[in-house]
């Protein structure tokens, strides 16, 4: 299945969070720095911060572009243990998952995508990654795994965390549990939700599946005179 927030859409979803809450965020410390001077200073140390690793990220991106995948993830890399407080981080982080994933290199499309699960500043982000890892166990053969990943509702995306669990569920031969996880991530979803079609064509072959799988009524008994 198609992602559905693709990484553009992603890294202004994280500079917008980064805009709206910094001044708030930076609010809780002034006290702690205890004067206007202490406040300059964090706040010209975090511009920076923010500026150094924009370019980072175009400069991955380039990479990616150039095909040098060993550069892009290094400067990922330093994005993640240096720039973890700004939105490059988690966003350079998804990208080479993707990666990863089409390159099929799943470990390290996983090992990324733990990290914005642990580190990331968005929650929806994190749900974000929290169900590609899951589709990226179930890749490894890992159906266990990839269930317990979707350990929550999913908040924004909860019709795709359905959806997949009913996938989960259907790959296991529990196809009644699959019915009942496509119903739900149908009623998640909005009536322009991409995935809306697809839900139904899942529910409408199990319905079909299941009708096939019924023995067929014996014939009535006809009647004597």
């Amino acid at each position: 299945m198609a992602n559905h927030h693709d990484d553009e859409q992603e890294l202004e979803n994280l500079k917008r969070w980064f805009k709206e809450n910094w001044i708030a965020l930076a609010a809780g410390l002034v006290i702690g720095f205890g004067a206007i001077g202490g406040w300059q200073a964090w706040k010209g140390y975090h511009e920076k911060q923010y500026l150094a690793a924009s370019q980072m990220y175009a400069d991955m991106k380039k990479a990616l572009e150039a095909a040098k995948p060993d550069e892009a993830a290094k400067i990922a890399d330093k994005l993640q243990s240096d720039y973890a407080s700004t939105p490059y981080a988690t966003a350079a982080a998804l990208r080479l998952a993707q990666v990863g994933v089409i390159d099929s290199k799943l470990d390290e499309a996983g090992a990324r995508l733990d990290w914005v699960i642990k580190n990331g500043n968005d929650d929806g982000l994190k749900q974000l990654a929290k169900l590609r890892k899951a589709r990226v166990l179930w890749q490894q053969g890992k159906a266990d795994e990839a269930v317990k990943a979707l350990d929550n509702d999913g908040g924004e995306f909860a019709s795709l965390y359905s959806e997949l669990r009913g996938d989960l569920a259907l790959s296991q031969g529990d196809r009644s549990a699959a019915r009942t996880h496509y119903e739900a991530a149908l009623k998640a979803s909005t009536e322009q939700a991409p995935n809306r079609v697809l839900l139904q064509q899942k529910l409408d072959d199990l319905a079909v599946e299941t009708a096939a799988a019924e023995p067929a009524a014996a014939p009535a008994a006809e009647a004597k005179p």
